[in-house]
């Protein structure tokens, strides 16, 4: 009997120890708690408005100033507004087609 009593004890402080040190490490919710960063401040562009084109994820965009570009992320292309997209002006072939002959129901 004393053997089973220093084994449950001794499993018993195991368990203990093992409990402490675990609770004893940085827990999830101590991660979770971090407070994520504030959003940047607003920038207001007061700059005269001098066109300039820039490039934002593969398009061009004229925007007032290069200030605006740059708060909307953009990168400065051309110190001047964008040139127009070309307009593609296909003719569409009109098909000379022959009316179709209407039939004679008295002839049937």
């Amino acid at each position: 009997m004393k053997l089973k009593t220093i084994a449950y004890a001794t499993l018993l402080a195991v368990a203990a120890v093992t409990f402490t040190l675990g609770s004893a490490t940085t827990g999830q919710a101590k991660s979770k708690k971090k407070v994520a960063a504030p959003p940047p401040e607003p920038m207001w562009c007061f700059q005269e408005p001098k066109p300039v084109c820039g490039s934002l994820r593969g398009h061009k965009f004229t925007y007032a100033n290069e200030c605006s570009a740059y708060k909307d992320g953009a990168t400065i292309v051309s110190w001047k507004a964008c040139a127009a997209p070309k307009a593609h002006h296909h003719k569409a072939k009109k098909a000379m087609k022959k009316p179709a002959k209407k039939m004679d129901m008295k002839k049937m």
